[in-house]
């Protein structure tokens, strides 16, 4: 999947292998996981966008201080967009749409019952991409993609690490009740709920990074292909 790399590398930061300050050497990362320099490079650029990384010219990216109080802001941003999608897709999707979303609920369903983490972090990208397009806002559907960009390394952390008991079935169980909403037109409950639930997101990150920090020996992330 195209975000597998980046995410890899934020799970670095996340974890604690890779600290605030640490240099970056793209040589021992492209070894590391098995891949040349180039995908190394674009995923270090794609952690510079959302600000785990500091990108220096002509110099070697390093790891950024983590700052909590914009992590919370930019969930907060985050939020409100995402409930704009998911009210207007409410009442603009088609019945081609409709159908789409009720056969990934299901397929959720499915993922969350096999405790697959990889499938269901896949599944959370393809729903929310689902409701910016149907949106209908070309605007909209750009800064939702871009102020996702900017969280995924943080929120996908629920998903891929492997030190964290994932509960799949919550952010399954919200996807359904938000699905629900649009999928009856109720364009205000859908909103709320979808705010709702990148709120209840941000609060599952903030305690693991809470139990992550109590932890003496905090473990490691392994690289992944």
């Amino acid at each position: 999947m195209p975000h597998t790399l980046r995410q890899q590398l934020a799970d670095l930061v996340l974890l604690g292998e890779l600290k605030p300050g640490d240099r970056l050497d793209e040589h021992k990362l492209a070894e590391r996981f098995g891949v040349s320099r180039t995908p190394i490079r674009e995923a270090i650029r794609q952690l510079g966008a959302s600000g785990l990384i500091e990108i220096r010219p002509r110099r070697s990216a390093v790891v950024r201080s983590f700052d909590r109080t914009e992590l919370s802001e930019a969930f907060e941003a985050m939020g409100e967009i995402e409930a704009l999608c998911a009210a207007r897709a409410a009442v603009r999707f088609n019945e081609s749409e409709r159908l789409r979303l009720r056969a990934l609920i299901a397929t959720s369903e499915d993922i969350t019952a096999r405790k697959d983490r990889s499938a269901a972090l896949e599944m959370d990208f393809e729903f929310h991409g689902l409701l910016h397009d149907g949106a209908r806002n070309w605007m909209l559907k750009t800064v939702a993609e871009e102020t996702r960009l900017k969280i995924t390394p943080y929120s996908a952390a629920l998903f891929t690490m492997e030190s964290y008991d994932a509960d799949l079935g919550r952010p399954h169980n919200q996807h359904a009740e938000i699905a629900e909403a649009v999928l009856v037109g109720d364009g205000d409950r859908a909103g709320a709920l979808m705010r709702e639930h990148i709120a209840q997101a941000l609060i599952a990150l903030q305690h693991f990074f809470e139990e992550t920090a109590a932890q003496p020996d905090a473990p490691k992330a392994k690289g992944r292909t």
